[in-house]
């Protein structure tokens, strides 16, 4: 690839926290997967421009793989104000520059690497947390079990679990589309996904609605009115033919090509 990325491997030692400064969104994207799996890394702390943090969040796979890790006090995410021409990892002992390829130039000068983590330490402690909004994949896997059911979150385990490739391409999954195709399966109420959604964070009530009326559009899921004993009737959703008998690991390719 010819963007720059930073690995795991690049990251310097040390019992400190790590510093990564200036990261494009790719370069936070990938190191978000190594992190995801990997064991025993240093806490990042990670400063740069909110438009690159933006761009990464954009997937919902990655963001909540982001949301997990901060959760978990493995990353600190601030934002970068003043511009800086390099994208860095430091620490107090030593500072490595990531290059194009996997390449990277490294320097273990005590003057210079304790300097620059000084700089960027005080920089980083003055800035700004970024608030995300997506919320802990942990998160949404549990409350979806708890709160509508063992078949529909196992069924939301095996099309994540198959689409963790879209995270580095440009067909990002609809997390608000691939959870009302999956209650649709199940045939579940529009108000309790929505209100599952909303309360989890995913999105709210009306955009749930908005989505929904667009996937039955493009005939991939029907609706039937079930009477309560209060209020107007409650929408439960139906698949189509398709969406009910689709492979759940291609699951976010079936909607794609049809909206």
């Amino acid at each position: 690839m010819s963007q720059q990325h930073a690995n795991i491997q690049l990251i310097p030692d040390g019992e400190d926290p790590v510093l990564y400064i200036n990261p494009r969104s790719t370069q936070i994207a990938s190191l978000t997967e190594e992190l995801t799996v990997a064991e025993d890394c240093p806490e990042i702390h990670l400063l740069t421009e909110s438009d690159e943090i933006k761009d990464a969040l954009y997937n919902f796979i990655t963001a909540s793989k982001i949301a997990e890790l901060v959760e978990q006090g493995q990353l600190d995410i601030r934002t970068l104000t003043d511009p800086v021409q390099n994208t860095i990892l430091a620490t107090e002992s030593e500072t490595v520059v990531p290059l194009m390829g996997g390449h990277s130039v490294s320097s273990s000068d005590h003057d210079l690497s304790s300097s620059l983590y000084s700089d960027f330490k005080s920089r980083f402690e003055d800035a700004e947390v970024y608030r995300l909004r997506t919320p802990a994949i942990s998160k949404v896997k549990q409350t979806l079990r708890k709160d509508i059911g063992d078949d529909i979150a196992d069924d939301l385990d095996e099309v994540l679990s198959n689409a963790d490739e879209i995270s580095n391409t440009t067909e990002y999954l609809d997390i608000v589309e691939v959870s009302l195709l999956l209650a649709a399966r199940n045939e579940v109420l529009l108000y309790d996904i929505s209100k599952w959604g909303e309360d989890v964070g995913i999105a709210s009530k009306a955009t749930y609605s908005r989505t929904k009326s667009a996937l039955e559009d493009a005939g991939l899921l029907d609706t039937e009115k079930v009477p309560i004993d209060i209020g107007r009737p409650r929408l439960r959703l139906i698949a189509s033919d398709q969406i009910a008998n689709a492979d759940l690991k291609t699951l976010s390719k079936e909607i794609t090509s049809q909206i």
